[in-house]
């Protein structure tokens, strides 16, 4: 008489399971703490950055970048800034750009920045003096 039998084998061992699960929950973990990182120097200055948005910017960052972009043509065109709220601190020719150092009044505290004029408009945050 014949007799017939199941034969079950296992496909991969539970360590490899479990080395997959910690790598994806390491891989998440990672890009979770890069993020974090990315975010943290982003927030520093929005502006110089080139990101005026919600989870970088606040409100004030938000009107420094409206009022930067008004500005930006005289900056641009060497002119003199009649702007209410905009005083020019300084001026500087060097390696074939102009650097602007900028006092703004930004929802009533006062912001600094050296805005670089070269082919692009470029700006970053520096400390009043």
């Amino acid at each position: 008489m014949k007799r017939w039998v199941l034969v079950l084998t296992e496909r991969g061992s539970d360590r490899e399971g479990k080395r997959r699960r910690i790598a994806a929950l390491l891989v998440v973990l990672g890009g979770l703490i890069g993020s974090f990182g990315v975010g943290s120097v982003l927030a520093s200055d929005p502006i110089g950055y080139g990101v005026p948005i919600w989870p970088f910017a606040d409100t004030a960052d938000r009107a420094e970048n409206a009022l930067l972009t008004q500005i930006v043509p005289a900056v641009r065109a060497n002119l003199p800034l009649d702007h209410a709220g905009v005083q020019v601190l300084r001026r500087t020719n060097a390696y074939g750009s102009a650097f602007w150092t900028l006092r703004l009044e930004v929802d009533g505290e006062p912001r600094c920045r050296e805005v670089a004029v070269g082919l692009n408009v470029t700006s970053r945050r520096v400390e009043c003096s």
